[in-house]
């Protein structure tokens, strides 16, 4: 009974803390915001979204929200647009690290401590909420309370390159919009147009380590997903091409056998292993030493350059996926990329799309985790 007790004044408490959160955040919205004030002009943009639709919003926009699960990735691209930091608000704790905090000195107070439900984020009367097209059920709710709603997906080179012009639209930068687009389009059709043909491409597996109730699982992504994009773009056999599932497909250490992959990428979404710590214990492990990439010592630590679960990962959907595509490239073929210096490319990623000052950049680079460069 006494335990029970204890349970409900700690969910009670908890409660608390996060309405108090939820409204000390409100109030830091600029008044004329917060209560819908509008402008004059009653001029209107449309954009096509990544569900087909047409949504029109009213201009300016002067508040935005990313919300629901998948939201991170969307923040780290809207960010890259400088009218951002002016218009964001009620994003998830999960963007709060270093580099972000450097982008924008004032995340702290667009920061909420749980994810806004349907009435937290009315009462903040956004112009436009921008949610993950796997989000339709929250979106449905929004509409139906007169709220502009627009959807983006961020999962492929395709997508960026449609999301980043809708993004452009919203934060009133269609130039920079389409200018972010040019750039990871010429990135990835330069390293592709570099890459050899398929016969003499190295068999490459990308593994996701994870660790759950101390039972270890191997897992490689889906055929269609960014990593495996990735791999074939940097001019590698991505091995994840003949994994069924479209999703993690989990395998086991008699499959990686059996691909015998000549070079090894680690990610593990987290601290507690590192990727560089199950490197590590590969490479010393008896039972991989007949796997190719365990014998030649090509094994590599995806980079991270902000070490909070996926946010900085250089292979997930946030921006940095394109510095991770070059990373990529450069450890697949050394001799062919040669001449790409990843410093002074990841540098000019930080300091031209980000805006950081290069002391701030070589701060990031400073911290950033993995077999970087």
């Amino acid at each position: 009974m006494r335990k029970s007790i204890i349970v409900i004044i700690v969910f009670v408490l908890l409660a608390a803390i996060s309405s108090v959160a939820y409204y000390v955040w409100l109030s830091s919205i600029p008044g004329s915001i917060r209560s819908g004030e509008t402008s004059k002009s009653q001029e209107t943009i449309e954009v096509i979204d990544a569900l087909g639709r047409t949504v029109k919003i009213k201009m300016p926009i002067n508040r935005v929200i990313i919300t629901g699960k998948g939201s991170w990735p969307i923040m780290t691209v809207a960010y890259m647009f400088p009218n951002a930091k002016k218009v964001l608000y009620g994003l998830s704790s999960s963007l709060n690290s270093t580099l972000f905090r450097m982008i924008d000195p004032n995340l702290a107070d667009k920061i909420v401590p749980v994810e806004l439900s349907v009435e937290e984020i009315s009462k903040a009367k956004p112009d436009v909420v921008i949610l993950k097209t796997t989000m339709r059920s929250l979106g449905d709710q929004l509409e139906e309370l007169g709220i502009h709603v627009v959807y983006v997906d961020l999962e492929n080179l395709e997508s960026y390159v449609r999301d980043l012009r809708v993004l452009g639209k919203i934060f009133m930068d269609e130039r920079r919009g389409e200018g972010l687009a040019r750039y990871y389009s010429e990135w990835v059709n330069s390293i592709a147009s570099m890459a050899p043909p398929s016969a003499e491409r190295p068999k490459v597996l990308f593994l996701y380590y994870s660790v759950k109730g101390g039972e270890v699982a191997f897992n490689v992504p889906g055929s269609g997903w960014l990593q495996t994009f990735m791999v074939e773009v940097a001019g590698g056999y991505p091995l994840s091409k003949e994994a069924p599932g479209t999703g993690w497909n989990t395998v086991t250490f008699e499959q990686i056998a059996r691909w015998a992959p000549n070079i090894i990428f680690i990610v593990t979404y987290s601290n507690k292993p590192s990727p560089s710590e199950v490197k590590e214990r590969l490479l010393r492990d008896e039972m991989w030493t007949n796997i190719p990439a365990i014998r030649s010592g090509r094994v590599y630590a995806v980079p991270d350059d902000c070490n909070v679960a996926a946010l900085g990962s250089w292979d997930a959907p946030g921006s940095r996926w394109i510095l991770g595509l070059l990373w990529m490239a450069k450890k697949i073929h050394p001799s062919i990329f040669q001449d790409l210096d990843i410093k002074e490319e990841v540098e000019r990623f930080y300091t031209k799309i980000y805006g950081l000052s290069k002391a701030d950049a070589e701060k990031v680079i400073a911290q950033i985790t993995g077999d970087f460069p």
